[in-house]
């Protein structure tokens, strides 16, 4: 299991501040997942239309 440990020293946030923070960075990472993956596939896609039309 991977770790990763955040050290923020110069910023005093409150529970639900950081607590925002680390939710929206979970939203950031599984979007870029999800829409990377579909960009993968139309790219596949398009390359086969590409392909039966040549």
């Amino acid at each position: 299991m991977n770790r990763l440990i955040s050290i923020n020293q110069g910023e005093n946030l409150s529970f639900e501040e950081e607590l925002a923070q680390d939710v929206l960075e979970i939203i950031t990472v599984f979007s870029a997942r999800l829409y990377g993956s579909r960009s993968k596939k139309n790219k596949k896609l398009l390359e086969a239309v590409k392909e039966v039309l040549e």
